[in-house]
């Protein structure tokens, strides 16, 4: 579908989305992967590569078409479950779907702390707080988490959930080492994240565990919160190429903080007003350091490679780098598969 909807928009926009283009694409996947898998894989958590998947396409195609290229943010679905029974022995069951960062277009800026999936809206905090035994002490977007850019990432959900029973928590998310990338110069966004703070244990001196961006089974107790950010949108094309206005008028939204307007070169007074001077000389310097690469902006900016984010993952993210595949020695069904064996070869 979107391969269809992307090519229809490239080469004639008065045409009418229809199932017609079906006919006009040959999908060729390889059985045993991870989009078409072999049972008993296990499917749970396919959303979120569903969500990256839109992010591959758009920078695979836009490769060719930068005027139509996105920036990475359908970077995952976030899921967050909460479960257990209540001091009177009634059970109590929470599945809930967050938002993220959508990646900054060749139209515009990305929307801050919003779903990537059509007809979904956010479950009122009211609800949520009426029918299960929870209290969200915060939900807001985080300033700076956007990618900067001449059109912005959208900044990532922030929420903050304090358990008032004891339950088991499950988060099924993505985006925690890789970040979602910038495209034409612009910056990635910022990361995911999910910090569990052990009131329980300590109310003035509370122990932080940082958690993984996929586990289950996690038990907390009365008093419990959990930190949930999710990640920020890359930008799109040149941070010192944006409006400076915008950028101010962002600042006094709490979208961009002052220290966070500088990526874009704009120097703002304390009552978040432009300092015009200040602004010029800081954009002039910006260019000079960049010792003359400005006149070819960077296709991706992944915020760094695979190794060295690997190599900076326990000190950024608190959490160990993952395993590679082809580290880890598999087994099922997919290793009889003709791809694994030349891949293994």
């Amino acid at each position: 579908m979107f391969v269809g909807i992307y090519m229809l928009v490239v080469h004639d926009t008065n045409v009418v989305a229809n199932d017609g283009f079906h006919d006009l694409l040959e999908v060729t996947i390889p059985k045993g992967t991870l989009l078409n898998p072999i049972r008993p894989a296990a499917l749970s958590c396919r959303t979120h590569f569903l969500g990256r998947l839109m992010d591959v396409l758009s920078g695979l195609l836009g490769q060719r078409a930068p005027e139509f290229m996105t920036a990475a943010g359908f970077s995952d679905s976030p899921h967050f479950m909460y479960s257990g029974y209540r001091s009177n022995g009634e059970w109590f069951q929470l599945y809930w779907i967050g938002f993220g960062g959508i990646p900054a277009r060749p139209i515009g800026d990305g929307p801050d702390g919003h779903c990537l999936w059509p007809a979904m809206k956010a479950i009122p905090n009211e609800f949520l707080e009426m029918y299960y035994p929870l209290r969200i002490e915060r939900f807001d977007t985080v300033a700076d988490s956007g990618g900067a850019g001449r059109h912005r990432g959208g900044n990532a959900q922030r929420i903050f959930w304090r358990f008032l029973e004891q339950g088991t928590i499950s988060i099924h998310d993505d985006r925690w080492l890789s970040k979602p990338w910038g495209v034409l110069g612009g910056e990635p966004g910022a990361r995911s994240r999910k910090t569990l703070v052990r009131y329980s244990v300590s109310g003035t001196d509370p122990p932080r565990e940082a958690l993984g961006s996929k586990q289950d089974h996690i038990v907390v107790s009365k008093g419990d919160v959990l930190e949930w950010i999710t990640w920020g949108g890359g930008g799109w094309g040149d941070p010192l190429e944006r409006d400076p206005e915008a950028v101010a008028l962002e600042a006094r939204r709490r979208l961009v903080t002052v220290d966070g307007a500088k990526r874009y070169g704009v120097a703002l007074r304390p009552d978040l007003s432009i300092d015009t001077e200040a602004t010029e000389a800081l954009r002039r310097d910006l260019k000079a350091a960049r010792d003359g690469k400005s006149e070819k902006m960077e296709t991706f900016n992944r915020g760094g490679g695979w190794e060295e984010l690997k190599a900076r993952a326990l000190e950024e993210t608190g959490l160990l780098p993952p395993k590679a595949p082809w580290e880890v020695e598999l087994r099922g069904p997919m290793t009889r598969g003709e791809h694994y064996r030349a891949w293994r070869a």
